[in-house]
């Protein structure tokens, strides 16, 4: 199993993806504490929803640019073998 982590942005009208970027492994843990995660995730396997301010701030920490005001963001965790067992 091979997991990226990923910011992720979502069209709010479409509700499509409209941007992402991934997250390198040296930055996992600033782009946790930006998000949130608890302690109790630490590999933050489930999906958060940023605010405005979280969303720039780790899309700054990653050198992207973003529209926080016309996307919903979020930080998410993806299994990149999936396809390889189905």
């Amino acid at each position: 199993m091979t997991i990226v982590h990923r910011l992720v942005g979502y069209d709010r009208g479409t509700e499509r993806v409209a941007f992402e970027q991934d997250i390198p492994p040296e930055l996992f843990d600033t782009a946790k504490k930006i998000a949130g995660v608890p302690a109790s995730d630490p590999n933050a396997a489930y999906g958060y929803e940023l605010t405005a301010m979280q969303a720039r701030d780790l899309a700054g920490t990653l050198g992207a640019a973003i529209s926080p005001n016309e996307m919903d963001f979020f930080l998410e965790s993806f299994d990149l073998g999936w396809r390889q067992r189905a």
